[in-house]
């Protein structure tokens, strides 16, 4: 009563997927995390101001987007300037 040997490595399962979907469920879970760490940002802007590091992390996150802010402002003064010295 010999049983057949059995193949090298992992026996299919038959629910592989294709690269394609593979690739999807990669992209839709990142945009999942990032959606989960922008409500969590959010929500830690009604933190007491305790030193925290989530607390740092929002204060950072604000800094970001006003050196962003900046940064527009400054290269439309820029643009203006030129047009000006013409």
């Amino acid at each position: 009563m010999s049983q057949a040997k059995r193949g090298r490595g992992r026996p299919a399962s038959g629910t592989a997927m294709s690269s394609a979907e593979r690739q999807k469920a990669y992209r839709d879970r990142k945009r999942a995390e990032k959606i989960a760490i922008i409500n969590s940002r959010n929500a830690l802007q009604e933190l007491p101001d305790d030193g925290s590091p989530r607390r740092l992390i929002a204060e950072l996150d604000k800094a970001h987007r006003t050196i962003e802010e900046l940064r527009r402002e400054n290269a439309l003064l820029r643009e203006e300037l030129q047009a000006l010295r013409r």
